[in-house]
């Protein structure tokens, strides 16, 4: 067999593989029970992803703070006097035996390097405030991150929340979507977090999560038609004391292993803030739901009477 034919009838083969895989695929690709979401290398949810999800915190609380207020990341003062870094470049000089002496080491050296690079990549060049569109863009890159971010991570408390916040938010969000995602992403959080049972702190991102979900209950109640009744809201309440309840119940089996010592005092500092503000917001929630309650027995005694009134 001479190699033209040969060749021919491969391409010939690997032409009907083509053909084939085409006209097999498009129902596959057509059944939604086959979709996945997109985890390369299994990093969404694992250990690498919540250190990604950490890391990632800086670019989007850069580009978030120039899309509000258009400005950079540069050093700023709220009035007119200097601070001690700025008075150290305008002052007089100190003496030579104050000043601290530039370390001759090429691994000091290029610490400073990188520090400057990094300063660097923050600070705007542009004398022009940034345009509404470049305000738009810059926050559309926040959002995206965020929701990149909550992929890697849903447990993370600050992350889940700013992204509930660019959703609920139109004036700062590019997709505003409102109540129905909004509150589906905090159903979703909050079953992710409580499957978590050795840390405490996704029981504190699933106790945010319920108190977000009472915020909308609550906005509801403004509507002319409401969707949510105070049982819904008790019982949504009930959830959140479960979640607290979570959070105390680990965060004392950690005392006792000595668990927290592995954290940061910052990071232990943020779980003790965060647990008490939760726990300010479900004491007013309650009370709001009390609130609720005597406005709906009052109305419905309204109704009673005005029905007995027309009989």
């Amino acid at each position: 067999m001479s190699r033209i034919p040969s060749i021919a009838i491969t391409v010939g083969l690997i032409g009907s593989g083509v053909l084939a895989w085409a006209f097999a695929g498009r129902p596959l690709l057509a059944n939604s029970d086959l979709k996945a979401p997109l985890n390369p290398f299994g990093i969404n949810r694992s250990p690498y992803g919540e250190v990604l999800a950490m890391a990632m915190q800086g670019p989007i609380e850069t580009d978030f703070h120039v899309g509000i207020s258009g400005t950079g990341g540069g050093h700023h003062h709220a009035d007119s006097a200097p601070c001690a870094k700025c008075k150290a470049g305008s002052a007089e000089p100190e003496p030579a035996a104050n000043r601290p002496k530039p370390s001759p080491s090429v691994r000091g050296f290029m610490k400073g390097l990188l520090a400057s690079m990094e300063k660097g990549t923050e600070i705007r060049t542009n004398p022009k405030p940034a345009s509404e569109s470049m305000k738009r863009y810059l926050r559309r890159q926040a959002e995206d991150k965020l929701r990149f971010t909550y992929q890697l991570d849903p447990a993370h408390y600050a992350n889940y929340n700013a992204l509930h916040f660019f959703l609920t938010e139109p004036a700062i969000g590019t997709r505003p979507e409102l109540t129905p995602s909004a509150a589906k992403l905090a159903e979703e959080t909050i079953q992710y977090c409580l499957r978590q049972q050795d840390d405490p702190r996704p029981a504190l991102t699933a106790a945010a999560a319920c108190t977000n979900i009472l915020h909308l209950m609550f906005a509801d109640q403004r509507e002319a038609n409401p969707k949510y009744t105070t049982a819904q809201m008790r019982q949504c309440l009930g959830l959140l004391d479960h979640c607290i309840g979570r959070y105390r119940h680990i965060a004392a089996q950690w005392e006792e292993t000595k668990a927290w010592d592995r954290l940061s005092e910052q990071r232990i500092t943020e779980c003790a803030d965060r647990i008490s503000f939760i726990c300010k917001i479900r004491d007013a929630a309650e009370k709001t739901i009390i609130r609720f309650e005597g406005g709906n027995a009052i109305h419905q005694q309204a109704s009673s009477k005005g029905l007995k009134s027309e009989i």
